[in-house]
């Protein structure tokens, strides 16, 4: 009897495709054995002889002929259990080729899924480096802009220190002129007297005319501590702390406060420290030092506008610039 080795697991479709087709071909193989085997069958029973030749052979030949027809019919039933063992085989391979065929198609739609979102992966990815790109160009021409604008900006502000300087000279020297002018104007004149009568004494001098500013007090303040702090930090108002004959320059870098040690300034306008913030105070550590301050042209020509005509005030600098007086 030929028997078939049986497989417990399918490892993949096309396994099982084979599978089926070898399961196949031995159903065929068992079928064309049962034909035979009853062929035998009926040609054993076609040669049983009609007339009787005794008893002891008819026995004989019987029970030789049962057994043959016993193992026959054994070895049918062994095929029949045999082929139902195969159908069942057979079946369970197709459902398993049907499982594995619908577990490919489902393998398949998610491969496509993921090359498409691969695919919208890289594009977005090439935009986005394009806009970095553009990004870093754009950045690159800011700076330079930005290097320009400053390097504008100081040679501006150069040329403004260099004629608040000369502004500041000229004045100078047309108030010495006027000071010379007054004291030879207000000099004693000295009148000659008669021989006769005995000279009298001269007159006292008159006392040397003081201007608005020196005869009336005003005061100068900032609007408030971050007034000041946005204006040193935009180095719009140099802040400077003076003890004996050296000063320091203060200004604000990435919110703290750094003294620098300079020469002494040609000219300042004294600030009461009352009116200077603690951190500046602190940062210098100086006791007694006097505090002054450096302003803008635009600032000094407000200042000097707002004190024409008046006896006295509180000027007060806004972060802005803008200079009010209060009286």
């Amino acid at each position: 009897m030929i028997r078939r080795r049986r497989h417990a697991r399918y490892l993949s479709a096309s396994a099982a495709g084979s599978d089926t087709d070898a399961l196949q071909t031995d159903v065929m193989r068992f079928m064309s054995i049962i034909g035979l085997c009853l062929m035998a069958v009926f040609a054993l029973v076609q040669g049983i002889p009609v007339q009787e030749q005794g008893k002891a052979a008819q026995a004989v030949q019987a029970a030789r002929m049962r057994q043959e027809i016993q193992a026959q019919q054994q070895q049918l039933r062994e095929l029949q259990t045999e082929l139902q063992t195969l159908k069942s085989e057979k079946d369970r391979a197709q459902q398993i080729l049907t499982e594995a065929q619908q577990h490919l198609e489902k393998l398949a739609g998610q491969t496509q899924q993921v090359r498409e979102l691969r695919d919208r992966l890289e594009t977005q990815l090439e935009n986005l480096d394009h806009q970095l790109e553009q990004g870093r160009q754009a950045l690159a021409d800011i700076e330079q802009d930005a290097l320009q604008k400053e390097h504008n900006l100081a040679e501006l502000r150069g040329r403004l220190l260099k004629t608040q300087q000369h502004l500041d000279h000229t004045r100078e020297d047309i108030a010495a002129l006027k000071r010379q002018l007054r004291q030879k104007t207000e000099s004693p004149v000295v009148k000659k007297q008669a021989p006769a009568a005995p000279p009298a004494p001269a007159p006292a001098p008159a006392p040397i005319a003081r201007s608005v500013a020196e005869k009336q007090g005003f005061t100068l303040r900032f609007a408030s501590d971050a007034a000041l702090d946005r204006l040193v930090t935009a180095g719009d108002v140099s802040l400077y702390g003076m003890v004996d004959q050296q000063a320091w320059r203060l200004s604000m870098e990435t919110g703290r406060t750094v003294v620098t040690q300079v020469p002494f300034p040609g000219w300042f306008h004294e600030m009461s420290a009352v009116t200077v913030p603690a951190h500046y105070i602190d940062s210098l550590g100086q006791s007694g030092a006097v505090w002054g301050v450096q302003l803008p042209v635009a600032t000094k020509t407000a200042i000097a506008s707002l004190t024409r005509g008046q006896e006295g005030g509180v000027l007060v600098i806004r972060s802005s610039g803008q200079v009010i007086l209060e009286e």
